[in-house]
């Protein structure tokens, strides 16, 4: 049986624009994943992404109203404020990339559009451009480092679409794709093909061998109200809110077959696939790291129950990065990931 470990919260008020604590996203019931720290903001933490810059770690937070804060999580023990862009929006998601031999953050800030900052130089982060009038506010992105192409997710169902390979000089619009959905959640590339996470009408599939002229390929309706997607060796793993967890074979993207379904523990918001693990961010729970190697039945090989916030998550070097709003940025380590794919 598990250990059902009750610990206090602590209350405190927040004065800078974060510090480091390790109280507000403290667990209630836990199993192989440990907390190691926490970064609190005054703010909505909704999006994280981690990357190496100049051989040490650091975490890009969107940060609602905060903007992109960058912190330094060399020690995930002791996350550390390098510096701040404030925007002119509300942050929703951030990525980053290398285009032209400079390092660049695209952060999806509703209101403002996708704003493109510098931060080759992570002290100094500088703004480069916006890419806004998109017909919608931008909820999330997703950057094809590859092609240099980037795809902005709006609240209006389309997804705009963008030669970014002139940066940091002005990108170019290719085309604008509508979705018919009410709103695009979710993006993620895989070979030829984009993956769409949209909303009420589920998981569509659309070929984008040519940027400019983006195929309908399928849709796959889910019961639910899909939030986020991420394709992994021919399996889609696709966040459907109330309705858990749902694996598709993707193996023809032109009929998507249902595999599996992990019900999770509520309301599965985002999800990060790494080997035969999914990480999924469980609002109102918390943590859930899901066992896929057998996708038609998937297992929960860890847990950890915050009952606060969990918008987003990413997994790198080890640690499990997760946005959790009102509780800012959560480093937590998985004792139980698998390595073999």
């Amino acid at each position: 049986m598990r250990k059902l470990l009750v610990l206090l919260l602590a209350v405190y008020s927040i004065y800078l624009t974060g510090c480091k604590d390790s109280s507000p996203i403290t667990p209630v019931d836990s199993s192989n994943i440990n907390l190691v720290s926490v970064y609190s903001t005054n703010a909505s933490t909704n999006g994280v992404y981690v990357l190496p810059i100049n051989f040490r770690n650091y975490a890009l937070i969107a940060d609602g109203t905060n903007g992109m804060q960058i912190i330094d999580v060399n020690s995930p023990n002791l996350p550390d404020s390098v510096a701040s862009y404030d925007t002119d929006g509300s942050a929703n998601d951030v990525t980053a990339v290398t285009i032209n031999n400079d390092l660049f953050a695209f952060i999806s800030d509703y209101s403002s559009g996708l704003v493109v900052v510098d931060i080759s130089t992570p002290s100094n982060p500088f703004f480069v451009g916006a890419i806004n009038n998109l017909g919608g506010f931008v909820n999330t992105s997703f950057i094809d480092v590859t092609n240099e192409i980037a795809y902005i997710a709006t609240s209006t169902g389309y997804v705009q679409i963008y030669d970014i390979s002139a940066l940091p000089n002005e990108p170019t619009l290719l085309t604008g794709y509508y979705t018919g959905s009410q709103s695009v959640n979710g993006l993620y590339v895989s070979g030829n093909n984009l993956y769409i996470a949209c909303g009420d009408i589920g998981m569509k599939i659309v070929n984008i061998s040519n940027p400019s002229t983006p195929q309908n390929v399928s849709v796959f309706n889910t019961s639910g109200i899909a939030t986020d997607v991420v394709v992994n060796t021919n399996y889609a793993y696709v966040a459907d809110s109330y309705n858990g967890m749902l694996i598709l074979n993707v193996t023809n993207p032109a009929n998507p077959v249902f595999t599996s379904k992990f019900s999770g523990s509520g309301q599965i918001l985002g999800v990060f696939a790494y080997n035969n693990n999914v990480f999924t961010a469980d609002n109102t729970y918390g943590i859930e790291n899901v066992n896929v190697s057998n996708p038609s039945s998937p297992t929960k090989s860890g847990y950890i129950q915050t009952n606060s916030s969990a918008n987003n998550i990413y997994y790198f070097s080890g640690y499990i990065f997760l946005a959790a709003a009102e509780g800012g940025l959560g480093i937590y380590q998985p004792t139980n990931v698998s390595d073999i794919r």
